[in-house]
């Protein structure tokens, strides 16, 4: 069995600044490192920043995952040390569509590190929304991250899609993004908030955005625009205090769940609810406090982890099947109780197949109620079956 996609991290070893961002990312896109039983995205995350004893880097084993990811955090000392330039230099003869180099540059002259690495597009992590950082300060260093962060699923997302080629690489831009959101909302209380979001992606990220207001074309059904929208979108859910009273707001989560499409909740409630939504639980949460760009791009980077575990859990998963000559019905995420009305039952066992972590047996006992002949599994468990 091959992982979808493995990343792997290149660093300088004296590097205090590269080795904060590394440990960061490890804890992203892998799981907490202080809480190995948390939820996580699971991706297999490699270092490659000390030098062995005869002074060289270890090499980068290329062929155990399906794809992967090279990240290079090129600053002031990776660019002056010549191990690490060569190193670079022949990691830039394995890339392919496969095998992709996306390099951070925290130094000015990162980008002269190589002529055939300027040509690939760098993510600039010394500026955030058109404010220069200083690494130094751990304020614009957490900004840092967070770009740092946003860039890397976002290209990840890319890779596993196969959406850009090298031959599409630039040196000065990205294509566009084959990630869509849709932004569900109430237009009583959650419009204008949901303007404001869709002009801050406009200004700064190349997303897709589905607002109701101004995609739906004239002269097609309403619904089924809605249903084929959502479908290949990531549900971005602006939940105000009307949004629960609103039948289409409901309808919108219901066709998320129902696709299996990444689904983020905003909470914004002001007073409170007169009945909350039963179906908006399940699913990753964040507040928002104050409509800025700021706020707005904590967001996007949540989303963003949503669409990629999407993407990997789902190709992940798929290869457990061969494990088994049941019935396997796949989740990206941890099973509800509305996942199973999707499910065709019949008489034999079926197995419900979910990332790691297990849920806790208060969970899966009322699942089980439903039907007996469900078996919940992670792959951690799924020798057990």
């Amino acid at each position: 069995m091959k992982y979808p996609l493995n990343i792997h991290l290149v660093w300088h070893e004296d590097s205090s600044i590269s080795k904060k961002i590394a440990t960061e990312l490890y804890n992203t896109f892998s799981r907490d490192y202080k809480k190995p039983i948390s939820r996580g995205l699971g991706i297999p995350v490699y270092f490659r920043y000390k030098k062995l004893t005869d002074g060289s880097l270890l090499p980068i084993d290329f062929t155990n995952s399906e794809k992967n990811a090279i990240i290079l955090l090129i600053d002031e000392e990776y660019f002056d040390d010549d191990v690490y330039v060569e190193y670079t230099k022949e990691l830039l003869k394995e890339v392919d569509n496969n095998n992709r180099i996306f390099p951070i540059s925290l130094y000015e002259k990162a980008y002269t590190i190589s002529s055939e690495l300027g040509k690939i597009q760098f993510t600039n992590a010394r500026v955030f929304l058109n404010q220069k950082l200083d690494l130094e300060l751990e304020e614009d260093l957490t900004k840092a991250i967070e770009k740092i962060k946003s860039e890397i699923l976002h290209d990840c997302s890319r890779l596993i899609m196969d959406f850009q080629k090298i031959a599409d690489d630039t040196e000065t831009d990205r294509i566009n993004s084959p990630v869509k959101l849709f932004l569900s909302h109430a237009k009583k209380d959650g419009e204008i908030l949901a303007i404001k979001f869709k002009q801050f992606i406009e200004n700064n990220l190349k997303f897709d955005v589905f607002f109701d207001t101004v995609d739906i074309a004239n002269g097609y059904d309403f619904a089924e625009q809605f249903s084929q929208n959502i479908s290949e979108s990531a549900l971005l859910v602006f939940h105000t205090d009307e949004y629960s009273n609103r039948e289409w707001c409901r309808r919108e989560v219901l066709l998320a769940k129902k696709h299996k499409s990444p689904i983020v909740v905003v909470h914004s409630i002001k007073n409170g609810e007169s009945r909350a939504f039963p179906y908006l639980g399940n699913m990753p949460t964040t507040v928002l406090t104050e409509e800025n760009d700021y706020n707005f791009y904590k967001i996007v980077y949540l989303t963003l982890l949503q669409v990629l575990n999407n993407l990997y859990q789902h190709r992940l998963l798929s290869q457990y099947k061969e494990f088994t000559k049941k019935q396997v019905y796949t989740l990206t995420s941890p099973p509800e109780l509305i996942n199973l009305v999707h499910l065709e039952m019949n008489e034999e066992e079926t197995i419900v197949l979910y990332p790691d972590p297990p849920l806790g047996i208060e969970e899966t006992s009322i699942l089980n109620t439903f039907n007996k002949n469900l078996k919940f599994v992670t792959p951690i468990t799924i020798n057990k079956i």
